[in-house]
């Protein structure tokens, strides 16, 4: 007797709902019906935000299209808004506002994180983050947009005002993204005549004794050492009080005006999670097994739902010290994506599913073109080593060969021809030009 047709729901369209549903579509002896669940048409592969906002790569080369990366599966741009698990229902909102109840036999948790704010005064209304592609083309328009305010400024405590960037977070995706702005901020200002011997004051708050820890300790003090070398002003073992009316106030006593402020420090689980029945672990993820199913604090499968990537906690059985957990990184995401997908079509065709087990590869940062330091499999590298691991690894992972192909012709281009420093700020605000010629202002600006 033929099974029935199995409907999966895929939440996210990130690295894990990529790989669960192009894995899924291999899988031709079962009969699947697959959507894939994303408010955003396109999927950003985050590990090169970096080189965007440097200007080494164009923000739609780090994008996938989910509905031409998909032969059968469907996608429907929707938010999540409710999972009940009990009756195997998922609410959802589309991008039009029509909310639809989506019924499933497997579904699959997979909505990332977001960044980790706090309550700091002024944090949400000066500061931005680093976790979209938006974000990362906002803060190079305003890295480059401050720039030439400044050398059109006559004030000079207004001038420096605006060549004063500040990050929030040394992990090493901040630490990466810092660079980069830092680099691109010095060629603005030789491009100005009259910023002729301005330098830019790059300032990185950072709660713990060290950056970069994902690098390990050595590599990390190196990092350190690399940074302040470089002009970083580096504020170890320090806090951001408030950043209120352009002013950063810092747990050391210091405080002064900034330019742009950006945040990475750390993130949280995607809060989608808080309108799901499902069991939670102490840091808001998701709990799931090795098999990558979402089991009770008994160890009952949750039936037909499946967690992985950021969202979840799932155990990392590789490490002598237990507990231990996944690190939130696109190695672990796309491969427990693969796996997952396997376990779904075994799970329907009954027979054994497998345990994720991922010994990690190691870490690759890049501090800016020639500069960045590599942990791979035991063995450090530092400098313009690093710095080739770094763009070698993601040029060839970034999904499908028409991104590898554009990336590395961007990378290529770069090399023979002129920093590219032009600030588009203005394609934030696209209906500005349009009322300015009618002499009015909109109420609001739409983005």
């Amino acid at each position: 007797m033929p099974r029935s047709r199995s409907k999966v729901l895929v939440l996210g369209g990130g690295y894990v709902g990529l790989y669960v549903a192009w894995t899924l579509e291999k899988h031709t002896e079962v009969d699947l019906d697959i959507t894939v669940v994303e408010p955003r048409a396109y999927m950003t592969y985050q590990p090169l935000l970096p080189e965007v906002a440097g200007g080494h790569v164009d923000p739609r080369n780090v994008t996938v299209d989910l509905r031409q990366a998909f032969s059968h599966a469907k996608l429907l741009r929707a938010s999540v808004t409710g999972l009940d698990s009990q009756r195997r229902v998922v609410t959802v909102r589309t991008i039009g506002g029509e909310e639809q109840r989506l019924d499933y036999d497997h579904v699959v948790i997979g909505m990332g994180a977001v960044s980790r704010v706090f309550p700091t005064p002024g944090l949400a209304e000066r500061g931005i983050g680093f976790k979209t592609i938006e974000e990362a083309v906002g803060t190079r328009n305003t890295v480059l947009e401050n720039v030439a305010r400044a050398a059109a400024a006559t004030d000079p405590v207004e001038r420096r005002k605006y060549l004063t960037f500040v990050f929030v977070g040394g992990g090493y995706t901040g630490v990466e993204a810092l660079s980069e702005l830092s680099d691109l901020s010095k060629k603005a200002i030789a491009a100005q005549p009259a910023l002729r011997g301005e330098r830019p004051t790059w300032v990185l708050i950072e709660a713990l004794d060290r950056v970069a820890p994902e690098v390990g300790p050595e590599l990390s003090a190196w990092t350190l050492e690399e940074l302040r070398g470089r002009g970083i002003d580096i504020r170890l073992r320090t806090t951001l009080k408030s950043c209120e009316d352009d002013v950063a106030q810092l747990s050391d006593g210091d405080s002064f005006p900034f330019g742009m402020i950006v945040w990475t420090a750390g993130v949280k689980p995607n809060p989608a999670l808080d309108t799901m029945d499902l069991p939670r672990g102490p840091k808001g993820h998701v709990v799931a097994n090795e098999r990558l199913q979402v089991v009770r604090e008994d160890g009952s499968w949750v039936r037909g739902v499946w967690a992985a990537g950021d969202i979840a906690q799932i155990p990392d059985t590789t490490k002598r010290q237990q507990p231990a957990f996944y690190p939130p990184n696109a190695q672990n995401a796309l491969r427990q994506g693969v796996l997952l997908a396997r376990n779904i079509v075994a799970t329907i065709e009954g027979s054994t599913v497998e345990q994720y087990r991922h010994a990690s590869l190691g870490t690759v940062a890049s501090y800016g073109v020639g500069h960045g330091a590599a942990l791979i499999k035991g063995v450090k590298l530092r400098g313009l080593p690093a710095w080739a691991a770094h763009r070698a690894y993601h040029g060839l992972v970034i999904p499908s060969l028409n991104r590898k192909v554009r990336v590395f012709a961007g990378w290529i281009t770069e090399a023979i021809s002129r920093p590219e420093i032009t600030s588009l700020v203005a394609v934030e605000h696209p209906t500005r030009a349009f009322h300015e010629a009618f002499g009015t202002t909109p109420s609001k600006e739409k983005k």
